[in-house]
């Protein structure tokens, strides 16, 4: 009688155990799946609202280099193109055409390379196939990428060109003047030229939302 009351203790242990488990191991396996659903979407309401953030900030910035344009957010950035190349929602059906001029709140990012429909690819700054008349101070020359890098080079004065001085895009193209592109982080100067290192003031690393401007006509 005594062994049976044993084993039937023991059945009920193991059956405890066994059922137990599965309703450890499934709220176990709820709590995960709710501590990654919560993440995910506190992760995605951080990108939405950096998102309006960078937008409130497109459009109530009062700077001339951004009037008389459209908003559009940007919808792919290649990783494998990154400094090269991106995508935004906007096309011929907005009005956009190539080689209108692409800028934020910080300055300049680019120039419409090809349009479809309802979107487009935009040239950046950072491109390999960058060639962008600038001025800087009192002098003016051709920004072109070298390496990695950004360098102005056929600089038309020989004027001393200071550190941390403002570049900015020159009017003598079809891109609009006075567009903020960098600052001049160093200067090269040999008995033939000078060139000039350029930091981009765009964060090419968080671009959500860009200004389309027309490029100048001088028909």
């Amino acid at each position: 009688m005594k062994k049976s009351l044993e084993y039937m203790v023991f059945a009920c242990i193991l059956l405890f155990l066994f059922v137990g488990k599965d309703i450890l191991c499934s709220y176990l396996s709820k709590k995960d799946f709710n501590l990654e659903k919560s993440i995910v979407l506190d992760t995605e309401y951080q990108n939405l609202k950096r998102e309006y953030e960078d937008l409130l900030k497109t459009n109530d910035l009062d700077l001339p280099f951004l009037k008389e344009g459209i908003v559009s957010k940007v919808i792919v950035h290649d990783p494998y193109m990154f400094f090269e190349e991106m995508t935004i929602l906007k096309g011929k059906k907005q009005g956009i055409k190539e080689q209108d001029v692409i800028v934020n709140e910080l300055g300049y990012v680019g120039r419409v390379k090809t349009v479809l429909e309802n979107s487009s690819q935009i040239e950046l700054l950072t491109s390999s196939n960058t060639i962008l008349s600038v001025k800087v101070e009192n002098s003016y020359g051709i920004l072109k990428k070298e390496g990695e890098k950004l360098v102005i080079g056929d600089i038309t004065s020989k004027e001393e060109i200071q550190k941390n001085a403002i570049v900015y895009t020159s009017s003598f193209t079809n891109i609009p003047g006075e567009i903020p592109v960098g600052k001049v982080t160093e200067i090269l100067s040999n008995t033939l030229e000078q060139k000039i290192i350029v930091e981009p003031f765009v964060d090419f690393n968080n671009l959500n939302y860009v200004f389309i401007r027309k490029s100048v006509s001088y028909e």
